[in-house]
């Protein structure tokens, strides 16, 4: 079972350089398709298209210890892409990274998924982080207690920080105002849509 799993989804950690093994990024990212037993040819191929669909096709022959968190991070994307996973399981990714490398490595998330059709399971404990999210799974001690639409799980304030959790800022403010006596929908989750709704 787990080795069926194994062959299907590809895992992404929150440490980049724990899954960096080579000293060139050609190399690193063609490191999982060489273990598969693909032809060298298909490699080179699956090399130059999964650097271009992170974005670091321009680094191909860098070095990996001198690039920055967000692209190291990218890189190892780029090499569990390049195994053609289903899946792709991204463990707490951004949590080492700076802001710019935050954002770099979720836009390359939604991009393999919006654009790709790769479907990824991000586990992450930036609640900004989910807002994009097809659906919510909130566990606690492994075990499944919320689950359900950004919208629907954001709108449980209370419920989340309750278990510990925090909520996007936009979502904490309109908490605030409805408890003042402001009528303002729950479950809003960007500035864009409080903008909306205050200026209608």
């Amino acid at each position: 079972m787990v080795w069926d799993i194994r062959q299907t989804a590809g895992m992404v950690f929150q440490n980049p350089d724990n899954q960096l093994v080579a000293t060139i990024v050609e190399e690193d990212v063609a490191f999982g398709p060489e273990n598969l037993a693909i032809p060298p040819g298909e490699i080179r191929e699956r090399v130059s298209d999964s650097l271009k669909k992170v974005g670091m096709e321009d680094f191909a022959e860098s070095a990996p210890h001198f690039l920055s968190g967000g692209q190291k991070q990218r890189v190892a994307i780029a090499g569990i892409i390049a195994m053609r996973p289903e899946i792709i399981i991204l463990d707490e990714p951004t949590a080492m990274l700076d802001p710019a490398g935050r954002r770099e490595v979720m836009e390359t998330i939604h991009y393999l998924n919006k654009e790709e059709g790769i479907t990824v399971i991000h586990i992450t404990h930036y609640m900004e982080e989910a807002i994009d999210a097809d659906r919510i799974i909130v566990m606690e001690a492994g075990k499944i207690v919320l689950e359900g639409s950004p919208k629907e799980i954001f709108a449980k304030v209370e419920e989340l920080k309750n278990l510990g959790l925090d909520v996007p800022q936009i979502t904490e403010l309109v908490h605030e105002l409805r408890k003042e006596g402001l009528d303002i929908p729950p479950g809003l989750l960007t500035a864009e849509e409080m903008v909306k709704v205050l200026c209608r």
